[in-house]
C-alpha cells in the first residue's frame, strides 16, 4: 500500500487518506452507535427503544399496574413522543428497563374531588360522597350541645369549595387523613410580649406548646425572662372552622357579699359570725362555639332561684387597716389527697403543686385575705387568686366551681370552690400556686 501511494500523485494520495479515514469513521461509529427512537417525555429524552412499538406496549403495561394498584381508571398525564435518531447503542433499553424507567417517570391523573378553602387547595379526595361526608364528621365533631343546650346553627367559617376535576393519582388522600390535615392547618408564627410575672411554663400553658419548644424557637439559653422581651410563639391554625349557634339554660351561684362589724371587746383578730351562702339563678344564654370553644356568651334572661346570704365577719380592735387580708404565715393545705405532679417537676418547668382530689371536693383558702380575680384563665380553666398581704398571692386552678368573688375577703380554711378538670387538664385535680412577690414557690415549703 505504501509502494503504491509513492506512484501516485500527491492530490491522488491526499484523497485515497481522505477516504480511509471516512471508511474507518463509519466503522467505528457503527460500532457504538445504532438506529433507534429516542424517547421523549414532556419534553426531555429520557432514552431510546429499538422499536417504536416497544414504547406504546409498556405505557399501556404501567398504566394498567396502576390502575390495578388504585383500583380507578386512570389517564396518562405526561406527553410522551419519539423521533427516529442516531443514537448510542449503550442507551437503548430492554422491555424491563423501559418499563422501570417509565414508572419513575410517568404520571397518571384520575376524576377526584378538590377541596379549596378561600380558593387554596387544600386536599384531594377520592369522589363527592367522600367530601362531603369528610364535612359532616368535621361538623359532627364541633358542634354536639352541652348539657341543657341546644344547637341552633352550624356552618363553616371559611369559604368552602368542592370541586370536581382530574388530578394526579399521587394526591389522592384517605378522608381521615385529609381530616386531621384539616383539623391540624398550618402552623403560624405570633409574636408575644412578656408581661411582669410571665415565665415560660405559664407562657407554654397559655398557648398549647411545650417549654423545650419555646426555647428551641428564640434560641434561649435559659428560662430568665425580661418584661417587654418579645417571644416568637408557635400556633396552629385550622384550615376550617366551625361556628356553632347555641341556646342553652344553666344554674349559676350568686356570690355573696361580705360585711364586716368592728367589734371593740372582741380580742380576736378576725372570727366568722355568718357563713356567707351563695345563692342560685336561672340564666338563659345564646352562645357562639369555634370549633367547641365558646367565644361569645349573651345572656338573655336571670331568673333568681335562691338569694344570696351575706357573710358576715367581726374584726377585733387590734386589727389595723395594714393588717387587712394579712396572713398567718402558715397555709392550711388548700384539699387533700395525693400530690400527682411536684413542684419543679416537667424539666424544671412546673410552676405549682397538682394535688389529685375526686371533682366537686371542696377547695379551701390555705389562709385569709382577699379575693383578687375569680373566673375562667385560658389553659388553667377556672382559677381563683388569693392576695394575703406582704407579697404572698396564692392560686386556685381547674375548679369545676368557682364560690367567690373579686374582692371578697375569706377567712383561713373557707371554701372557695370546688375541685375540677377545666382548661389545659388530664383529669380532676387542684394546681395550686404559691407566689412571693411575683416568684414561684415551692408550695411544700409553705403547706403544714
Amino acid at each position: 500500500m505504501a509502494d503504491y501511494l509513492k506512484q501516485t500523485k500527491p492530490l491522488e494520495r491526499i484523497g485515497i487518506v481522505s477516504l480511509i479515514i471516512v471508511i474507518l469513521s463509519f466503522i467505528f461509529l457503527f460500532s457504538v452507535k445504532t438506529s433507534a427512537y429516542s424517547v421523549y417525555i414532556d419534553g426531555q429524552e429520557k432514552f431510546a427503544v429499538r422499536h417504536y412499538s416497544d414504547i406504546s406496549q409498556v405505557i399501556e403495561q404501567v398504566k394498567n399496574q396502576e390502575e390495578d394498584k388504585c383500583n380507578r381508571k386512570l389517564e396518562l398525564s405526561n406527553e410522551v413522543t419519539w423521533d427516529k435518531n442516531f443514537v448510542d447503542k449503550k442507551s437503548v433499553l430492554s422491555q424491563d428497563q423501559i418499563a422501570a424507567e417509565l414508572q419513575k417517570s410517568l404520571n397518571f391523573v384520575t376524576l377526584g374531588v378538590e377541596i379549596q378553602v378561600e380558593g387554596k387547595a387544600i386536599a384531594c379526595l377520592e369522589n363527592m360522597e367522600a367530601a362531603e361526608q369528610l364535612l359532616k364528621d368535621l361538623k359532627s365533631e364541633y358542634s354536639a350541645a352541652g348539657e341543657n343546650e341546644k344547637v341552633v346553627s352550624v356552618s363553616l367559617a371559611e369559604d368552602v369549595d368542592l370541586i370536581e376535576k382530574k388530578v394526579l393519582v399521587n394526591e389522592l388522600s384517605a378522608k381521615d387523613k385529609a381530616l386531621e390535615l384539616i383539623k391540624l392547618g398550618a402552623d403560624q408564627p405570633v409574636k408575644y410580649i412578656v408581661k411582669e410575672g410571665d415565665n415560660l411554663w405559664s407562657i407554654a400553658r397559655k398557648n398549647d406548646m411545650y417549654v423545650d419548644d419555646i426555647m428551641c424557637i428564640n434560641n434561649l439559653e435559659n428560662e430568665n425572662l425580661q418584661p417587654d422581651q418579645e417571644l416568637v410563639l408557635v400556633a396552629s391554625k385550622p384550615y376550617i372552622n366551625i361556628v356553632t349557634q347555641v341556646e342553652g339554660e344553666t344554674i349559676e351561684p350568686i356570690p355573696f357579699e361580705t360585711k364586716t362589724e368592728i367589734d371593740k371587746n372582741s380580742s380576736s383578730s378576725v372570727r366568722i359570725k355568718q357563713a356567707g351562702i351563695n345563692g342560685e339563678k336561672q340564666v338563659s344564654y345564646v352562645a357562639t362555639k369555634v370549633n367547641g370553644v365558646v367565644e361569645t356568651k349573651e345572656v338573655k334572661e336571670e331568673t333568681v332561684l335562691k338569694k344570696a346570704v351575706d357573710k358576715i365577719i367581726v374584726k377585733g380592735t387590734r386589727v389595723t387597716v395594714a393588717s387587712r387580708g394579712g396572713g398567718s404565715g402558715t397555709l392550711d393545705w388548700p384539699v387533700y389527697g395525693p400530690i400527682s405532679s411536684y413542684y419543679g417537676s416537667r424539666g424544671g418547668s412546673h410552676t405549682g403543686l397538682d394535688i389529685a382530689a375526686p371533682s366537686g371536693s371542696t377547695i379551701k383558702a390555705v389562709d385569709s385575705g382577699t379575693v383578687t380575680s375569680a373566673g375562667y384563665k385560658g389553659t388553667y380553666g377556672y382559677m381563683i387568686t388569693i392576695s394575703h398581704g406582704n407579697g404572698m398571692v396564692t392560686r386556685y386552678a381547674h375548679c369545676s366551681a368557682i364560690h367567690v368573688s373579686a374582692g371578697q375577703y375569706v377567712a383561713k380554711g373557707e371554701g372557695i370552690g370546688k375541685v375540677g378538670s377545666t382548661g389545659k387538664s388530664t383529669g380532676p385535680h387542684l394546681h395550686f400556686e404559691i407566689l412571693v412577690n411575683g416568684s414561684f414557690r415551692n408550695p411544700l415549703s409553705y403547706l403544714r
